[in-house]
C-alpha cells in the first residue's frame, strides 16, 4: 500500500476527529499536501526549529505533532518572523505537518488517558464527560464519484473524514466553516455535473462517550500522599513539580488527571470525589483546595509527554510499511535549577 499524508489524516480523523476540537484551535494539515507519499514520519510534541532540524537530517516526510506549530494569526512568512523561517524550512525540504491538539486532548485513549495509563490508574473514565462537539457539514454523493470529491476537498484544505452509510453512497465530514460553505458548494456542482448529491450542516453539539476533557481513575492500592507525589515526579520525569495540600496525612486512592493545562476543570476533580488531581499550568490562587485533597501541577510538557509514545505506537500498528521515528528533542520550554549540571564552577559567588 502506498501511504500519502491523507490517509495519516485521515487516521487522525478516526481516532481524534477535527471535529471535536476547540474553537481557538488549529488542528489537521497545517502544512503540505494531502497526496503526498510518506515514507517516514517524525513524531514530536511541539515543532521546533531543532526537530525540524532533526527531522530533515531523518529524511523525515511529514512531522506528526499535538501542538500546533500555526496557532496564532500570522500576516507574513518571512526569515525574520521566527514560526515564518520554521514554515519556510519545511516547505523547502518537503516536509509536511499534522497537528492533533485538542482534539487528541478530547479522545477517548487520547493526551489524558495516556497519562492516567502512565500514571497507572484502573477503572477510568472521562472527567468531564458532557463535552460538545461543533457542528458538521455532511456531504452525500455516489460513491463511484468520490475521486472528484477529494479532489475538489484538497482545493478548499478541508480536514476530512469518510465513511460510507450504503452501498453506493459515500458520505464525507468535515466542520462548518461559513465562509468556505459557498465556495465548496460551487465546486461541488461542477465536480458531480448533474449527479444527485446534498449538502447538510448538522448540529452534533451532543454529549458523547467517546469525547470529554480530562480522566478520573483509581490506584490498584492506595497510597500516602507524599508516596504518591514522589511516584507522579518519578513517573513523569517531572522537576517542576509543585502542589498544595498536606501530604503527610492524605491518604489517595481515587485520582483525576488532565494533560496539558486542566486548571479549569480543578472543582469537578473534587467534586468527583478525587483525593488527587494533577494536571499543568495551575495558578496561585487555583491553589487552595478542600482539606485532605492533594493537587498538583506536574507541568505542561510532562503531563503531554506520553502521547508521543501513544501516537508511535499507533501509528506502528495501523501502517506496518511506514518508518515511524520519535523526536529525540526535549522541547519543554520551562526549566529548572536540577536541569543543571552542579559543578563547582557553576556556584555563585558570594562576597
Amino acid at each position: 500500500m502506498l501511504i500519502k499524508t491523507r490517509h495519516i489524516s485521515n487516521f487522525i480523523e478516526k481516532w481524534a476527529p477535527n471535529a471535536t476540537k476547540l474553537d481557538y484551535d488549529n488542528t489537521g494539515l497545517l502544512i503540505g499536501n494531502s497526496e503526498k507519499p510518506l515514507k517516514r514520519v517524525h513524531i514530536s510534541l511541539d515543532v521546533t526549529p531543532e526537530v525540524i532540524e532533526e527531522a530533515i537530517q531523518q529524511k523525515a516526510d511529514l512531522i506528526l505533532a499535538h501542538h500546533p506549530l500555526i496557532f496564532k494569526k500570522i500576516n507574513r512568512i518571512n526569515e525574520d518572523q521566527a514560526t515564518g523561517s520554521m514554515i519556510r524550512n519545511l516547505i523547502r525540504h518537503d516536509i509536511d505537518v499534522i497537528a492533533a491538539h485538542t482534539n487528541l486532548d478530547a479522545a477517548h485513549a487520547g493526551v489524558s488517558f495516556e497519562l492516567a495509563e502512565r500514571l497507572e490508574l484502573i477503572k477510568t473514565d472521562f472527567l468531564e464527560s458532557s463535552y460538545k462537539t461543533r457542528r458538521l457539514v455532511v456531504l452525500r454523493f455516489p460513491k463511484r464519484l468520490r475521486g472528484e470529491i477529494e479532489a475538489v476537498l484538497n482545493t478548499t484544505n478541508l480536514d476530512t473524514g469518510w465513511s460510507e452509510e450504503e452501498a453506493n453512497v459515500a458520505v464525507a465530514r468535515f466542520i462548518y466553516d461559513e465562509h468556505r460553505l459557498p465556495e465548496l458548494k460551487s465546486k461541488v456542482d461542477v465536480a458531480m455535473a448533474g449527479s444527485p448529491y446534498s449538502i447538510d450542516v448538522m448540529i452534533s453539539e451532543i454529549s458523547s462517550s467517546d469525547y470529554g476533557f480530562g480522566v478520573i481513575g483509581e490506584l490498584e492500592n492506595e497510597m500516602n500522599g507524599t508516596d504518591f507525589i514522589t511516584h507522579v515526579s518519578e513517573v513523569l520525569e517531572s522537576n517542576i513539580l509543585r502542589f498544595s495540600g498536606d501530604a503527610e496525612s492524605t491518604i489517595v486512592k481515587k485520582v483525576a488527571v488532565c494533560g496539558g493545562a486542566g486548571a479549569q476543570l480543578i472543582s469537578k476533580a473534587f467534586a468527583s470525589r478525587a483525593d488527587a488531581y494533577i494536571t499543568g499550568d495551575i495558578k496561585y490562587h487555583e491553589y487552595f483546595i478542600p482539606k485532605n485533597k492533594l493537587l498538583v501541577d506536574a507541568g505542561h510538557y510532562e503531563t503531554e509527554a506520553p502521547i508521543i509514545d501513544k501516537m508511535a505506537n499507533e501509528l506502528r500498528k495501523a501502517f506496518p510499511g511506514l518508518q515511524v521515528a520519535l523526536t529525540n528533542v526535549n522541547t519543554n520550554p520551562v526549566k529548572s535549577l536540577k536541569d543543571f549540571k552542579r559543578t563547582t564552577s557553576h556556584k555563585p559567588t558570594v562576597s
